[in-house]
């Protein structure tokens, strides 16, 4: 099916999809296997299981594909496979499948999350998914959809690797996120929508993770701001595993009664993740097919994103201007060599004196080497900051710069001529954003009139090529005074837009350059600007004149820009930590040798604000990238106090970590990991698929205090017994905790544990009150003797 008739079909009536797999497949007696090995080995379950959901009303039938991409399996020992697997899954999904089902090739995560936030070069994850698409696109599917996926760069990389096989067919994108409506990796919905609105897919959507009454509520967040069809498939509530039967509490009824709200939110497909059934899709496809899709909007609001944050253009945009080395040769040698520390530590000066967006310019293009438009992206990402304007001129370096971000940019700028703006374009149609588009052709039209025609003339050729003018940021060309210009012109020529509804951007220290009393004048321009309509400045957010004259015309015009606070803690060790500025740390913790011990340092003051990170992780103040920054920036500072301790380094506990034996799951064991380390934990992580024999052998070499077990599986939650009973039998007297989806506190008393971790956020303190209680049990034995 070509996506217009699939776009026209979601307008006319709501498709259902199918339910869960790895579930059913479970309570087959078939868990012993992962599901998309069974294509091969059991293609009759997988036939009588798809063929139950056609038959319950499914109008999309997804292939049996979901982890057979080449790198999971590669970890699953079946790397070879790859293209049998695929091409299996689709052969029997047609089998299954009548004359009106379409079957769409089922994609998700590589298990490993692209740089920043993981490991995986950007690229490799874009040949992964492209390598998987061509066999499915070969072997005949109807569409595509990517589900259950944590990282937005990850999604992205599986956008634009389907995308390099074709054009043609639809494509279906979720996200899945938490009960903070956030990604693990701290993406919120909004982000989400506004990015993925702009890119090269038909519909989006979220599933798994939460319930539908959950799920609903992050629809809504969704819904404002996309155009797009919307697409959800929640879990049938929570799971209940006893280790032997697995249930999940939502009923097909009370499932199927949230139909009709997320039909009304926007959603045109409705179907199921883990915990659903054939009874729960009967039931839904009942009152799905009952009920007209909801009218999608043609216009949302606009807005710029990061990974983790998100800024509206009304009533103002305020982009920071002073990541840029111009006039300073230090700050162009450091670029050059890939040090990015003052262009660090100007995002975060700009992020606090309240810059919603920051302007990247990397000065002398030609003299930086083309990794380091990349790197600076990815250490900007990493720092968890602002979203970007791209001030880049080289069209292969802004293309490089926009493909390895995670959010939705500003492509700044293009002139309109031939050769200049169709390259935008096209950079924008490929990878979404805005554009701020400059009132010049070759050369700079002198009357407000002509820079007006000019700025219609290039929305007119955007428009031509599907891209909205309200994705225009209009540059009406501020001048220098000092050198004769009159600002007037760019004055009138932001009248001229604005009444066409077309919203503008300027340079405003371009007004003052060369200039005495530089914040005056840009002030007072802005202040007029801002009278005629001018939405968005690039500026110095650190120029209280310049800020206070635009709180002051923003008032007069009835808006009020709020700002949200940046400081998350009084304590200057955590900004520190959160900012990623290891020398200053240092310094900080040194100011504290004279009346300390490092011991007490250590423990106590730079502990105390690793512990603080933790609390604000599992207080949703800060996410994944703030954590695993802060982390990376603590270590260089402890060992510099741990090389000024006399004797053996001093930590609150050694804690071994491992993903049970089946279960190739690592992502949520690291993060463990890292809030253990924050936490002032010494961590050993042996990895995932880890056998009991294996962990035995290192607790025994490694002595720790505590194992850590994880098993997102249903089918190798088991393994944390046999684990529990080795250690044990040997005689070792570790504590142990587990932790996992499928995991939950009742299942971990029966195996044997002596904690449960249900998140992040709680791991700390149970390590803690396992350590204290272990303590009193060996001080108890002593005074008994």
């Amino acid at each position: 099916m070509n996506r217009n008739d699939f776009k026209n079909l979601l307008s006319r009536r709501v498709l259902v999809l199918d339910g869960a797999y790895g579930t059913e497949f479970f309570k087959m007696g078939l868990g012993d296997l992962p599901g998309e090995i069974l294509n091969l080995k059991h293609p009759d379950a997988v036939y009588s299981l798809q063929k139950s959901y056609v038959e319950s009303g499914s109008d999309i039938l997804l292939t049996n594909t979901f982890s057979a991409n080449s790198r999971k399996l590669k970890a699953l020992g079946y790397e070879t496979e790859m293209e049998k697997i695929n091409i299996k899954a689709v052969e029997i999904a047609r089998k299954a499948s009548n004359s009106n089902t379409l079957v769409f090739g089922d994609i998700s995560s590589t298990g490993e999350f692209p740089v920043p936030a993981g490991l995986s070069d950007f690229d490799e994850c874009v040949a992964i998914y492209r390598d998987q698409a061509r066999v499915l696109a070969g072997a005949g599917v109807d569409g595509f959809i990517v589900e259950t996926m944590s990282d937005i760069k990850e999604l992205k990389a599986a956008l634009l690797g389907i995308r390099e096989i074709t054009q043609e067919l639809p494509l279906i994108v979720h996200m899945t996120f938490d009960e903070t409506a956030r990604s693990v990796t701290g993406t919120p919905p909004e982000a989400f929508a506004a990015l993925f609105n702009d890119l090269d897919c038909d519909v989006i959507g979220i599933n798994c993770s939460l319930g539908p009454e959950q799920t609903l509520e992050i629809i809504r967040k969704i819904s404002p701001y996309t155009t797009k069809h919307l697409s959800v498939e929640p879990n049938a509530g929570k799971p209940v595993f006893d280790g032997i039967t697995l249930t999940y509490k939502e009923t097909p009824e009370d499932f199927a009664l949230f139909a009709e709200d997320f039909i009304n939110s926007g959603c045109s497909i409705i179907g199921g993740c883990c915990g659903t059934t054939p009874d729960h899709i009967k039931l839904l496809s009942h009152f799905a097919h009952r009920v007209k899709p909801s009218i999608r909007p043609e216009k949302v609001p606009q807005i710029v994103t990061s990974r983790t944050s998100w800024a509206e253009i009304d009533p103002f945009l305020i982009i920071g201007e002073r990541i840029n080395p111009a006039g300073r040769q230090r700050f162009q040698k450091s670029i050059y060599e890939g040090d990015f520390k003052t262009a660090l530590e100007e995002a975060k000066s700009q992020q606090r004196q309240h810059a919603q967006v920051l302007d990247i310019n990397l000065g002398i293009e030609k003299l930086v080497p083309p990794e380091q438009f990349v790197n600076i992206i990815n250490e900007l990402d990493r720092n968890a900051s602002l979203p970007l304007s791209l001030d880049i001129q080289t069209p292969s370096l802004m293309e490089l710069a926009a493909r390895n971000g995670s959010g939705r940019m500003i492509l700044n700028s293009a002139r309109v001529t031939e050769k200049n703006l169709p390259r935008r374009i096209g950079m924008l149609k490929k990878y979404g954003g805005m554009l701020v588009l400059l009132a010049m052709g070759k050369e700079i039209p002198e009357t407000p009139e002509g820079r007006f025609n000019k700025i219609m003339e290039g929305i007119a050729l955007c428009e031509s090529e599907g891209i909205s003018r309200d994705r225009i940021l209009a540059d009406p060309l501020v001048m220098s005074f000092g050198a004769g210009k009159d600002p007037a012109v760019t004055l009138e020529t932001i009248r001229l837009l604005t009444e066409e509804g077309i919203k503008t951007t300027c340079g405003l220290s371009n007004l003052s350059f060369g200039m005495p009393d530089r914040s005056y004048l840009n002030g007072s321009f802005l202040v007029k600007a801002v009278d005629r309509g001018l939405k968005s400045a690039i500026m110095n957010p650190g120029d209280d004149f310049v800020m206070n004259s635009l709180h002051g015309a923003l008032s007069l015009d009835g808006h009020q820009m709020t700002h949200p606070d940046m400081e998350v803690s009084e304590n200057e060790l955590v900004r520190f930590l959160l900012e990623g500025n290891s020398e200053k740390l240092l310094e900080a913790v040194k100011t504290y040798e004279t009346d300390n011990d490092p011991v007490y340092i250590s423990q106590n003051i730079l502990g105390g604000a690793m512990e603080e990170i933790g609390i604000l992780y599992g207080e949703g103040k800060i996410y994944l990238p703030h954590l695993l920054l802060a982390s990376e920036t603590s270590a260089p500072v402890f060992e510099y106090l741990n090389s000024q301790m006399t004797g053996s380094v001093i930590s609150k506990g050694k804690i071994l970590l491992a993903t049970v034996e089946g279960d190739v799951h690592d992502i949520g064991k690291r993060i463990i990991g890292t809030v253990l380390k924050t936490g002032g934990f010494e961590v050993f992580d042996l990895g995932k698929d880890v056998s009991s024999r294996t962990i035995l052998e290192e607790a025994r070499e490694i002595k720790p205090d505590i194992i850590g077990l994880s098993a997102m599986m249903t089918t190798t939650v088991s393994r944390v017994q046999e684990v529990t009973t080795a250690i044990h039998s040997a005689g070792l007297s570790p504590m142990i905790i587990c932790g996992g989806a499928s995991m939950t506190k009742e299942l971990a008393g029966k195996f044997g544990a002596d904690g449960y971790a249900p998140n992040a956020s709680t791991v700390v303190e149970l390590c803690l009150e396992l350590l204290k209680k272990q303590t009193g049990q060996e001080k108890s034995g002593l005074d008994n003797k």
